[in-house]
């Protein structure tokens, strides 16, 4: 490894990194081929060597204070005393100043134990190990590097980088490869022929001109452009995130699980980290995942806290529509009812029939009397005043009222069966804080005392139309309009998109029914089953929370993602913001078509008509927007070209207003 005063003149170099195949013919006539360890047999998931130290420095806190330029330093003076020769860790802790040798001993082991976190293997040049290996190639292993030789040979291990004749490092022999002393060795004692040997390296002048001096042939893999090595400007731990991503993905060709991975997993693991941090912080020992959405999440929870016995989770069969229905009776005005469904500027006949639990098929001849069918929908700015919606919401409220106190009884008994009672939290994804209204109005009418704390995703500006009706304690991570009036609405513009992440893979609790000595949630036929066959959709989401929880698994067992870098919301939510705000080509394509069920309702996502198609019919551009789940996927497929399409939403959503 070259001194890292001259990294960036020896490394940093531009150039293509040439094929695996490419690099199996160029060595295919060599007896002898060895291979450089650092950033090219192994890589490493941070920018530059030197972030290591800042690592430290962030893991110790003030005990070693300016840690990051001392380390330096140290290695500098280290160099000088030592040059010509390489020197070892040992010795470059020795010029430290001012702590004791103990300390320099456990500085010295934490680098390494660092070190063997962030060093991973570079999948296209392990291959081409492994094919000289099986090749019965004579293969050798050179480095620069002032890290013992028993580390190297440790981590090359763990990356199953085995089966090669032996390994040269620099501190071991205190010679280097950029003197080429090293390569001097390596010839000499294994008695080669330079003309029968080849090296293959990243530093362009430690692994390429050094051993073609010595009559050897060498191959150069520039850094710049092995696989991933794209330089981020973020913070040391945003940068440390990207590469964690990127090398843990380089075998997903899944685009759906690959966006499950590299955007949905990392936020879905800030969330659940923060909701365990929030039950530690509030001592809630009780706590309900709320079906459907908390399925994911729960299963994510329990993946990092399996162990944690102090709290009891469990999954609680709810549904907007479970909790909603029966307590309709207490109050079925059609306020109410409004209020309790999709906050959407379009209000379809379908979603006030989902919300109030009747089945609209049996209302038809109703329907006409008031000159309505199941296509009508009405402008919520305007809907209260429409009579013929008022006629026919007289007729059908007594049914409503009788049907309501029916599914009161059965949901009484679940939540007793459930033990829903004292202190306790629920999750959900949010956003209004509507089931936990229900939930709470629900247990006050059965006279079980109950303290509930809501943990959702975001708490939308509406929370008020729930929060006016009945006090509620709500907190939300991604946004907060409840507990920070400054707070902003990241998802507003792709809500359908985002909520589509979250799918379960069964049907929406309907209500409940008596079975088998206890209580049963009875759910709808799934959506996203045709004819007993999967659709698209749920194929595709199944690939997204299978890519999630990969991520999930992976960052547990990183102590450096996981225990010394803290993130927030919206930093690992950009992936998916980005996504919906900024889609690209490819995100329209793998989710402009989705369908999307919500209050009785089947959209797609963004399918726009053509430009000309809403030319000639006006009134449908307006009807298809406001339907539509993902605002910016509509309009940029509609429009294509690259507008600010985030700045458009928010100027129609003003507009809107007035």
């Amino acid at each position: 490894m070259a001194n890292i005063k001259d990294l960036a003149k020896n490394v940093r170099d531009s150039g293509k990194s040439p094929s695996l195949e490419t690099l199996i013919q160029t060595i295919a006539k060599y007896e002898y081929v060895s291979f450089d360890v650092f950033d090219t047999l192994l890589k490493r998931k941070i920018n530059n060597p030197t972030d290591i130290f800042k690592i430290m420095e962030l893991q110790n806190g003030s005990k070693y204070p300016d840690f990051f330029a001392k380390r330096i330093t140290a290695e500098a003076k280290a160099r000088e005393h030592y040059s010509p020769l390489e020197v070892t860790l040992t010795q470059i802790y020795q010029y430290y100043p001012n702590i004791s040798d103990v300390d320099r001993s456990s500085l010295a082991h934490q680098e390494i134990d660092l070190e063997r976190q962030v060093l991973v293997a570079n999948p296209k040049i392990v291959k081409l190990f492994k094919y000289c290996i099986e090749r019965k190639k004579k293969v050798y292993i050179i480095s620069d590097m002032y890290l013992p030789i028993n580390f190297i040979e440790s981590v090359l291990k763990i990356n199953s980088i085995v089966g090669y004749q032996k390994l040269y490092v620099s501190s071991e022999y205190s010679l280097t490869k950029r003197s080429g002393q090293l390569f001097d060795l390596y010839l000499k004692e294994n008695g080669i022929n330079p003309k029968t040997a080849i090296h293959i390296g990243d530093s362009l002048k430690s692994d390429y001109k050094m051993p073609r001096s010595k009559g050897m042939s060498a191959v150069h893999l520039p850094t710049i452009d092995i696989e991933v090595d794209k330089q981020s400007t973020g913070s040391i731990s945003q940068q440390y995130l990207e590469r964690f991503i990127k090398f843990n993905s380089l075998d997903l060709t899944n685009e759906y699980e690959l966006f499950g991975f590299q955007k949905f997993g990392p936020f879905l693991w800030g969330y659940v980290r923060w909701l365990h941090k929030q039950f530690v912080a509030n001592d809630i020992k009780n706590v309900f995942f709320l079906s459907r959405d908390g399925y994911i999440m729960k299963k994510a929870y329990d993946l990092l806290y399996s162990d944690d016995r102090e709290i009891k989770d469990t999954y609680l069969e709810v549904s907007r529509r479970s909790l909603r229905v029966p307590v309709l009776w207490m109050d079925s005005s059609l306020e109410t009812v409004l209020d309790t469904i999709s906050p959407s500027k379009l209000v379809s006949i379908r979603s006030i029939f989902d919300g109030v639990g009747l089945d609209i098929g049996q209302y038809h001849n109703v329907l006409a009397k008031y000159g309505l069918d199941e296509s009508s929908s009405f402008d919520r700015s305007t809907i209260l005043s429409d009579q013929n919606l008022k006629g026919l919401y007289n007729e059908i409220e007594p049914n409503l009222v009788a049907n309501s106190k029916k599914e009161y009884q059965l949901l009484e008994q679940y939540l007793q069966q459930q033990q829903l009672s004292g202190r306790f939290a629920i999750v959900d994804i949010g956003w209004a804080g509507s089931m936990q209204r229900f939930l709470e109005q629900t247990l006050d009418k059965m006279k079980i005392a109950h303290d509930i704390f809501g943990y959702y995703i975001g708490v939308a500006n509406y929370y008020t139309r729930n929060e006016t009706v009945h006090p509620l304690k709500l907190k939300g991570y991604l946004f907060d309009f409840k507990n920070d009036e400054s707070a902003i609405d990241l998802r507003s513009s792709f809500v359908g998109l985002f909520e589509s992440l979250f799918l379960e893979q069964a049907g929406s609790v309907k209500n409940y029914r008596q079975g088998n000595n206890k209580i049963i949630a009875q759910r709808y036929e799934y959506e996203y089953l045709k004819d007993g066959n999967p659709t698209f959709e749920l194929l595709s989401v199944e690939k997204i929370q299978a890519g999630a929880m990969e991520f999930i698994a992976k960052a547990k067992q990183d102590s450096i993602i996981s225990e010394i870098f803290d993130y927030s919301a919206k930093e690992l939510f950009s992936g998916i913001q980005q996504t919906g705000m900024q889609p690209s080509a490819t995100d329209l394509e793998l989710f402009s078509n989705f369908h999307f069920y919500d209050e009785g309702e089947d959209v797609r996502l963004a399918a726009p008509k053509s430009i000309l198609y809403y030319t000639k019919h006006p009134k449908k551009f307006k009807t298809d927007f406001l339907s539509c789940r993902w605002k910016i996927g509509f309009m940029k497929k509609l429009l294509k070209g690259r507008l600010p399409y985030q700045k458009m939403y928010e100027l129609m959503k003003e507009i809107s207003k007035d």
